[in-house]
């Protein structure tokens, strides 16, 4: 189906599994990649959870304006989405820039209608901006200086695109994962504009989301991955600064990658059910029955 924004983006929206369980996960990609990528995991979650997953705008099947190339355009999307859905609480499930999107949505909404949060893979500043330590930075996660952001952005519109961002997607990805495999996750890549991709990239790297962190009222698990280009270290300390965070790598053998629910969707989908079984909460329909 799709859901047309308040600044008339379409989206494409996957709404799986059955509706009146009151569990709804909402899964959300990364940069320059689609819902696609969760088509492996959904059938493992979908038999007892409403699933709705879809391609933020400039990806996959949404629609690709010349607008909206921020993270908090994405967050105001996501609400439209839960609006125009009638999901009344969540849990957000975000994937690298999908978890900033989550955080930018609590920073902003608040967590009224979120149950719980998962953070896959995620650091909470992706570079050491100029108020940040190296220190800081070796904490929070991050990849790059300003300088290497800038340079890494502006090379997304050169010649050499679609070199570089193959050569990025595989350097996200196990050892272990077949051929087959990384050039389809290379064709969804390549479905997001190139120049728009790099406008949100440069949005997405220059946030810094250390201070929302404390402030995560909602049980919350952060995912790492051992052979991820994210340090698990840093993801270790997004978990030490929300309270009450839980905290889960996942090995090699378990397609511990930045991708983890797609390289191993049997090993992602028991840690995720265990973790939303712990946490759960009743819908506003189970409250009203219990309480007759």
């Amino acid at each position: 189906m799709m859901v047309t924004t308040s600044d008339g983006c379409a989206l494409d929206v996957r709404d799986s599994g059955p509706g009146s369980t009151g569990d709804t996960l909402v899964l959300m990609h990364g940069w320059s990649q689609s819902r696609a990528m969760f088509d492996r995991v959904i059938p493992l979650l979908a038999p007892t959870h409403r699933v709705v997953s879809f391609d933020l705008r400039g990806h996959g099947e949404s629609g690709k304006p010349a607008t909206g190339a921020r993270v908090a355009r994405l967050a105001a999307d996501l609400h439209e989405v839960l609006d125009a859905l009638d999901v009344d609480r969540a849990c957000l499930v975000g994937h690298s820039l999908g978890a900033s999107v989550a955080w930018s949505y609590l920073d902003t909404h608040g967590s009224s209608r979120v149950d719980s949060l998962v953070v896959v893979d995620q650091p909470s500043a992706c570079a050491v901006l100029p108020w940040m330590t190296a220190e800081d930075g070796k904490d929070a996660g991050a990849i790059l200086d300003v300088a290497g952001a800038d340079a890494f952005v502006a090379s997304l519109t050169s010649p050499e695109s679609d070199a570089i961002r193959h050569a990025f997607l595989v350097s996200m990805l196990s050892p272990d994962i077949g051929a087959d495999d990384v050039e389809w996750l290379y064709r969804e890549n390549l479905r997001m504009p190139a120049a728009w991709g790099a406008r949100l990239l440069f949005d997405h790297i220059m946030q810094d989301w250390r201070d929302v962190l404390p402030g995560i009222d909602v049980p919350t698990l952060v995912i790492g991955g051992e052979v991820s280009h994210v340090s698990t270290a840093s993801q270790a300390w997004t978990a030490d600064r929300i309270p009450g965070a839980e905290l889960r790598v996942f090995t090699r053998a378990e397609g511990g990658s930045h991708f983890p629910f797609f390289e191993d969707a049997a090993s992602f989908a028991p840690v995720l059910l265990d973790f939303l079984a712990a946490h759960r909460v009743p819908s506003a329909a189970q409250r009203s029955a219990a309480a007759v």
